[in-house]
């Protein structure tokens, strides 16, 4: 009811005892995806791992830029002041002056070292501040050589981190990275999700980070990656489990096994429909206070 055996599954990938350090959790609507991503999350803080959870629902545009900026400001800024001071430059905002002739000088007003000041501006507690820029550039081979600067420059920050303890990226609504509803096709986040964290996983060179997939859909991975994923499944609740939940964790002991029955016939074990109908139970077995808010 607890989803132990989940639970269990993934403490052993986050303590290094299990192979599949990419865990993939796919499910229909209302079968408690989100909940369990928290319960890891969760987990993981109490055993002093660092984790970042996003839900690809919540609207945002993702880029390289965006996610390394979520994953540093969740994994903790201060082990990725590297990484603030190369965002800063490649962002920094230019000034070109041309002459007639059509020549040009740069003339960078960004955080580069310039004279006796060091880069980046520090916010306290040797945090480098964010300029919040966005990368300014046109031709899409600059971009792709800064996005390259900023994912390499991340991840050795990331090693460092490690190399203290366990790494954790949880991400949820994966549904959202592909650009269809029908055959699989990645956008730029599963990109550089699939070919930049994922890999680095699965050859070894990040040995002490866990990913998390959920989604309702989600990519299909070849036999090279087999001995690095682990599939999640999600099962109905059994009656067993409605009539644990119900009587045990809503305190609802006086219904029978015939309500009891009925109730699960009524939910066909679904996590979603359980937990509503588990809520209205309990607020009509609830002794009632008009004065309480």
């Amino acid at each position: 009811m607890d989803r132990l055996k989940q639970l269990d599954r993934f403490r052993r990938s986050l303590d290094g005892t299990a192979s599949r350090r990419i865990i993939l959790v796919s499910a229909g609507s209302g079968m408690g995806k989100s909940w369990l991503l928290k319960q890891f999350a969760s987990e993981a803080e109490g055993r002093g791992a660092r984790s970042v959870l996003i839900d690809f629902s919540d609207g945002q545009a993702y880029d390289v830029l965006t996610l390394v900026r979520r994953f540093r400001d969740s994994l903790g800024e201060t082990h990725f002041n590297k990484l603030t001071a190369a965002i800063n430059e490649a962002t920094a905002p230019r000034l070109v002056i041309s002459d007639s002739g059509g020549g040009g000088t740069g003339v960078n007003f960004g955080s580069s070292q310039i004279g006796d000041v060091s880069i980046g501006d520090v916010a306290g507690r040797n945090v480098i501040k964010d300029n919040l820029f966005i990368f300014q550039a046109d031709n899409p081979l600059v971009i792709q050589a800064i996005e390259d600067r900023i994912t390499q420059v991340f991840f050795a920050c990331l090693s460092e981190i490690e190399a203290a303890g366990p790494a954790l990226f949880l991400f949820d609504t994966y549904e959202r990275t592909s650009q269809s509803s029908e055959a699989w096709s990645p956008n730029v986040t599963d990109r550089w999700i699939t070919r930049e964290l994922l890999t680095r996983i699965r050859d070894g060179r990040l040995r002490n980070t866990v990913v998390v997939l959920a989604g309702r859909r989600l990519p299909s991975f070849g036999v090279e990656w087999s001995q690095v994923i682990g599939v999640m499944p999600i099962d109905l609740f059994t009656q067993a489990d409605v009539s644990a939940y119900l009587r045990e964790n809503r305190g609802l002991s006086s219904l029978t096994d015939a309500e009891v029955q009925t109730l699960y016939n009524a939910v066909q074990g679904s996590p979603q429909l359980l937990g509503i109908i588990g809520d209205n139970l309990e607020q009509t077995v609830r002794p009632g206070d008009e004065d309480d808010w």
